[in-house]
C-alpha cells in the first residue's frame, strides 16, 4: 500500500511540475516612446500587454489555447490599427515602425500559419501602396477597388503558397461574391487541408450555390407564402424585369430602402414592364406583417418565417441584408447583389437593350 501511495504522490508532483505552454513576444517599434502593445483573443479578452516607452517589446505569457487573435500596437492618442495573428506556443519577433502602424508588422515565428498571415497581409500592404499610392487614398477608395485589390492579393498569395493552411480562413474574410468565378477558380486550387476545414467546406458549399446564380442562370423558386397563404408561382410572371428584395423587419437599411422604392424607384420605372417581389428573412409573423403595412409595400411579399435558417437564404446565397437581385421575365438572373444606388439604372439599362 505504501508503494502505491508513493507512486500516487510522485504522479501528483510530476503533474504539478508540468510546464504550461508559453508565447513570448520580442521586438522593436522604431520611433515609439509612448504606446501600448496588446494581444487579445477572439472574444476580445486581453492575453498579453505592455506599455512601450523605448520602442522595445518584451512580453511572455501562458497560452491556454492556440488560435487566431488580434494584435495592436498603439501610439497613445492615435487611431488603433489591429491586425490578425495566429498564436501557438513559441517565440514571436515583432518589427514595426511608429510612423506606419497602419501597416502589418513583420512578425516571424515557428508557426506555419503565422508565417502565412505575415506573408498575406504584408503583400496586401505592398500591393495596396502601389495601387493607391498612400494610405489615405486607400481609405477613401470605393468598395469595388478594394475588392479588386483583395482578389489580386489572393491570387498572388496562392501562387506563392499553393498549400496554404490558412487560405480558407483568409478567404472567408473577402467579398468573393463580387467575382464568383475568379474566387471559385482560386478555391479549387487550395490544398485539400484548406478545402476540408470547417471554414473551407462552408466556402465550397456557398461558392457552389453562387456559381448557380451567375447572370443567365435560372433563379430558385421562393419558399414560403404571402401573408394570406399564397405560394409563389412563376407561371404567373408577366413582367420583363423583376427586382427581388431580401429584407428583415428589424433591419433599418431595408426599411429605409423600402421608402426609396415606394417614393422613388417605382415612379421612375415602367410599371408595365417592371415588377417587385420581396422575401423576408423574419421569423416572427407579426413583425413581418406590421413592417409590410408600415412601409406601404404593395407588391408580393413572401416568407417561410425561419429567419436566418430560411431555405430562401441558402438557395439564393444570402449573407447580408438587404440584398437585391434583378431577374428577367423568365426568372433568370440578370445581376445579383445590386446596390440600392444602382438599382434604378440597372433596370432601365436592361430595358433599353432588351
Amino acid at each position: 500500500m505504501k508503494k502505491y501511495l508513493l507512486l500516487f504522490t510522485a504522479a501528483i508532483m510530476a503533474a504539478g511540475c508540468t510546464k504550461l505552454p508559453h508565447v513570448t513576444f520580442n521586438g522593436k517599434v522604431s520611433g515609439l516612446h509612448n504606446g501600448v502593445f496588446l494581444v487579445t483573443d477572439s472574444a476580445g479578452l486581453s492575453l498579453a500587454g505592455q506599455n512601450i516607452t523605448d520602442g522595445t517589446i518584451k512580453v511572455d505569457t501562458v497560452l491556454e489555447n492556440q488560435g487566431y487573435c488580434t494584435l495592436t500596437i498603439n501610439k497613445n492618442g492615435t487611431r488603433d490599427f489591429p491586425v490578425e495573428v495566429y498564436l501557438q506556443a513559441g517565440q514571436y519577433t515583432v518589427e514595426a515602425d511608429a510612423a506606419h502602424l497602419d501597416r502589418y508588422p513583420r512578425i516571424t515565428s515557428s508557426s506555419p500559419i503565422q508565417t502565412e498571415l505575415t506573408a498575406y497581409y504584408m503583400l496586401q500592404d505592398e500591393m495596396g501602396l502601389k495601387r493607391f499610392k498612400n494610405p489615405m487614398s486607400q481609405l477613401s477608395a470605393n468598395d469595388g477597388d478594394i475588392d479588386k485589390l483583395k482578389l489580386d492579393v489572393f491570387k498572388a498569395f496562392i501562387a506563392k503558397y499553393p498549400n496554404s493552411v490558412a487560405a480558407a480562413h483568409l478567404m472567408a474574410d473577402v467579398n468573393y461574391g463580387n467575382d464568383i468565378e475568379a474566387y471559385n477558380k482560386i478555391f479549387n486550387k487550395l490544398s485539400q487541408v484548406a478545402k476540408n476545414s470547417s471554414i473551407g467546406k462552408g466556402i465550397g458549399k456557398r461558392l457552389g450555390l453562387m456559381m448557380k446564380l451567375l447572370p443567365g442562370a435560372e433563379a430558385p423558386d421562393i419558399t414560403g407564402t404571402t401573408p394570406d397563404g399564397k405560394k409563389f408561382d412563376r407561371t404567373k410572371l408577366d413582367k420583363k424585369v423583376y427586382v427581388v428584395d431580401f429584407w428583415k423587419a428589424g433591419n433599418q437599411v431595408s426599411r429605409m430602402n423600402h421608402q426609396e422604392m415606394v417614393n422613388g424607384i417605382i415612379g421612375h420605372v415602367d410599371s408595365r414592364k417592371v415588377g417587385f417581389i420581396s422575401i423576408s428573412l423574419d421569423n416572427k409573423r407579426d413583425w413581418w406583417t406590421k413592417a409590410i403595412t408600415e412601409d406601404h409595400l404593395s407588391w408580393p411579399q413572401y416568407a417561410d418565417l425561419k429567419g436566418n435558417e430560411s431555405a430562401n437564404a441558402e438557395a439564393w446565397a444570402i449573407t447580408k441584408i438587404p440584398t437585391y437581385y434583378i431577374l428577367d421575365g423568365k426568372w433568370r438572373v440578370i445581376e445579383r447583389d445590386v446596390t440600392m444606388s444602382r438599382l434604378e439604372f440597372t433596370i432601365n439599362d436592361y430595358l433599353a437593350h432588351h
